[in-house]
């Protein structure tokens, strides 16, 4: 398995329509995460072209709070890209990733990256102003078609972490509640260190989830 081949099973397990269909579930947030990292941006912009569309549509299920606690570990020009993404969201009316584009302008100010489009074409083409913010200067980067993206009722089906977001909420919950049901950990412990959230918040939602006999609820 390649960095290409994971960022595609990752991005497929959310939704978008490929060629080859994965049994993965991946978590929005790593697959954002795996997405800014691959360095195929801004050479190819195919795969952010994808993300805009899902977001377009599932935005308010990405856990904000988490990706932020994740993009600590970032290097500058791949916060610069989930800048200029999450400042693409903030636009389409979800002001929450106001907490990316802050912490991203914070930590990649008065930089000037050298990846983005030659000039001549961003002067044939137009400047995208959302990653222009952040120091990438390309020309303007839109969603891809909707069909590429599979209809809500079998992306819902597919992805335990998106499903049990819609039922609890995008918060901490919902992914304990993930984690359960997917087997990914074993303890209340492991969980935590799995999702990078507090022991305590951890302990508590997954007593509350065995306590109510989850995942096997009648």
């Amino acid at each position: 398995m390649n960095r290409k081949d994971d960022l595609r099973d990752a991005w497929s397990s959310l939704g978008i329509a490929f060629n080859v269909e994965t049994k993965k579930q991946i978590d929005p947030e790593s697959a954002i995460i795996y997405l800014v990292q691959s360095d195929e941006f801004p050479d190819d912009k195919k795969m952010l072209s994808l993300a805009l569309l899902w977001l377009r549509h599932y935005a308010k299920l990405v856990h904000v709070e988490r990706l932020k606690t994740l993009a600590k570990k970032l290097q500058p020009h791949h916060l610069a890209i989930l800048g200029g993404l999450a400042s693409k969201c903030v636009a389409g009316g979800d002001h929450r990733w106001k907490t990316i584009t802050r912490f991203a302008k914070k930590n990649t100010s008065g930089q000037k990256f050298k990846i983005g489009d030659s000039q001549s074409y961003i002067k044939m083409r137009g400047l995208d102003l959302d990653f222009a913010d952040f120091g990438i200067r390309i020309a303007p980067i839109l969603a891809e078609d909707e069909k590429k993206l599979l209809s809500r009722r079998e992306i819902l089906k597919r992805n335990h972490w998106l499903k049990y977001r819609i039922l609890f909420g995008t918060n901490m919950r919902a992914d304990i509640a993930a984690v359960i049901s997917l087997k990914l950990a074993s303890t209340g412990y492991r969980a935590a260190k799995l999702l990078g959230c507090s022991f305590n918040t951890a302990y508590r939602n997954w007593n509350d989830l065995e306590e109510a006999g989850w995942p096997n609820i009648n």
